[in-house]
């Protein structure tokens, strides 16, 4: 996970008027719920201008997972917080991110006592208070808290860990795909850095240079996992990462 800015602006489908008397309707029917029906949703919060507005502050990534999509009209629209319990949030702005289709299903709908970092929450440094890992040449992705007493760190952590290396058999089945886009990324970068630390072409070690600033970018797919390699950590300078 990276540390995400959310724009400010709401996209305007969310402004729609029987969006903005939903919300109100909800709130009354939850409130008095044998007075007031509960009422039906509006349409879809599956919109362009909100998916366009995920490509520019999600880099058309899983906020879950990091992967990266050509656009975020691949993902599925994730409610952080579940809409099982709370209703009104289906269509807050700030509760809504793109997650990839598997990672959508695989998190629990109820959020666990002391709650999820927040990678748009500037108090949730996610990229800090978690330990991202790689073991076993690039193919086992870890997760651990920073500090273990974190209880919004060590939830996600547990969270992350499932979602990349799943619970069962049939999970970590259907996180293989997952794990080997990671590894063949581990791989390039470790190629990339190899080549880049013995060129002595100056014109070719620059090319390597640009080339592993672009895939340690936030921009790109598995950010905080490949800056855990250990060639990046022991041989990339600061001024290689945004």
């Amino acid at each position: 996970m990276i540390n995400i800015e959310r724009e400010a602006n709401l996209p305007s489908s969310l402004e729609r008027q029987e969006i903005r008397q939903y919300i109100l309707d909800i709130q009354n029917h939850l409130n008095e719920p044998l007075t007031y029906l509960k009422p039906k949703q509006p349409g879809t919060y599956r919109t362009s201008d909100l998916l366009e507005s995920f490509d520019r502050c999600f880099h058309s990534k899983c906020y879950l997972t990091e992967q990266w999509f050509p656009n975020s009209w691949n993902m599925d629209v994730e409610h952080f917080i579940s809409q099982n319990e709370d209703a009104t949030k289906r269509y807050e702005w700030t509760n809504l991110y793109p997650a990839e289709h598997r990672a959508n299903k695989m998190k629990p709908r109820s959020t666990p006592n002391g709650g999820y970092l927040d990678p748009c929450n500037p108090d949730d440094d996610v990229e800090t208070e978690i330990l991202y890992s790689l073991t076993s040449m690039g193919q086992i992705p870890g997760f651990d808290p920073t500090d273990i007493n974190n209880t919004k760190a060590v939830n996600t952590s547990n969270l992350l860990n499932i979602l990349h290396n799943g619970h069962d058999l049939e999970t970590k089945m259907a996180t293989a795909g997952l794990r080997h886009e990671i590894h063949k990324k581990y791989d390039h970068i470790l190629h990339l850095i190899l080549e880049w630390l013995g060129a002595t072409n100056p014109v070719l070690k620059n090319q390597y240079r640009k080339e592993i600033i672009l895939h340690l970018s936030r921009k790109s797919s598995f950010t905080m996992l490949i800056r855990s390699m250990k060639p990046v950590i022991n041989h990339i300078p600061n001024d290689f990462l945004d």
